[in-house]
């Protein structure tokens, strides 16, 4: 007999492995966070079972399934060997929670593993699950959108916040992309999916203890996914705080973002660069380049601030024509001392 676990219960757990037994398409699409992908049918025969499953019958289709997994069953139960003497539970899962979870369940267990579990409705119950969530418990959430041009430094200020204890939510983080022409230099990773950015955000607020949560000023799409509706009004709604700084300040910022470790991005920075021609014209695009070939890093930054980002975002800016609070600073470490006190300042206002 399979045992079953639903996902509110494995959302608490500790010491556990996710296996993901679905084909590797399914699985790249959209998983469950950490789970690993253990596939009991790959893509073209997940393609072949399901065209006979649709044009065929049902039973021919889980005649060849059976025979493409019977072929991986030993590598299947040596991994899992391995990894039950590592967690304290495995859990299974599947599309629907069905037969390929269910039946790699029974066999490890007839194989004497005996810390299985299959995960009740699968990742389709999870996804829903994850939905419901930010579709409904969006809103116990108080949200701090940090805005400000290019350069002064909201993504050091959210992570100065973080290491403050604060609440945090890093959208450039879990969409691997910094939302502009340069914004994928700083992340290396592969972009997520949209189920799997929903999920980013999800497991991201769930574990949050303070419910204020910081977020920088984004756009509703980043790189190749967007935030949800419900999400990007609420976080709308809220608070709002401008910062702004020096220009000395602004390509500091810049330069530990983009310059450091430059060896890896000077030809990704010459790329993204290559992009503004149209924008800024052969001659500008030239000199830019020849620029950075002379590691005249700070003259390309303060040209780009001034003829290519403040001109482009300057409309984000101005179209909250009264923030909610406003900071200038020379120290960030200062400014998130503001930032800190507003939001305290504010809440305990609420509660009054």
């Amino acid at each position: 007999m399979v045992k079953t676990i639903n996902i509110k219960d494995v959302l608490e757990m500790k010491d556990i492995l996710l296996i993901d037994v679905r084909s590797p398409i399914e699985y790249e699409d959209g998983t469950i966070p950490n789970a690993i992908n253990i596939p009991i049918l790959d893509n073209e025969e997940r393609a072949i079972v399901g065209t006979i499953y649709k044009k065929e019958c049902t039973e021919k289709a889980m005649s060849m399934g059976v025979e493409y997994a019977s072929k991986k069953l030993v590598s299947i139960y040596e991994n899992i060997k391995d990894y039950s003497k590592k967690y304290e539970k495995i859990i299974f899962f599947c599309y629907r929670g069905g037969m390929r979870s269910k039946s790699v369940c029974s066999f490890v267990q007839m194989m004497g593993i005996k810390n299985v579990l299959q995960l009740t409705g699968g990742y389709k119950n999870y996804r829903n699950y994850v939905v419901n969530f930010l579709e409904k418990k969006i809103y116990d959430y108080n949200f701090i959108m940090i805005h400000g041009l290019t350069g002064v430094g909201k993504t050091h200020i959210l992570e100065e916040l973080h290491e403050r204890g604060k609440s945090v939510l890093d959208l450039e983080k879990l969409a691997n992309n910094s939302g502009s022409v340069f914004g994928n230099i700083m992340y290396n990773e592969k972009l997520p999916t949209q189920k799997n950015f929903d999920a980013g955000i999800f497991h991201t607020l769930r574990v949050l203890n303070d419910k204020n949560v910081y977020v920088e000023s984004e756009s509703k799409r980043i790189g190749n996914v967007i935030i949800l509706n419900n999400i990007f009004e609420k976080i709308i709604s809220d608070k709002h705080i401008l910062v702004g700084t020096n220009m000395e300040n602004r390509i500091a910022n810049i330069k530990k973002d983009y310059i450091n470790g430059i060896e890896d991005n000077e030809q990704k920075l010459k790329n993204a660069i290559e992009h503004l021609r149209k924008r800024l014209g052969n001659n500008k695009v030239n000199m830019l380049i020849e620029k950075l070939d002379e590691k005249e890093y700070d003259y390309v930054i303060e040209y780009l601030i001034k003829n290519y980002y403040d001109p482009l975002y300057k409309y984000s800016i101005d179209k909250f024509r009264e923030y909610d609070c406003e900071i200038n600073y020379l120290s960030m470490d200062k400014a998130v001392d503001e930032i800190i006190k507003f939001v305290e300042d504010v809440t305990s206002e609420g509660r009054n």
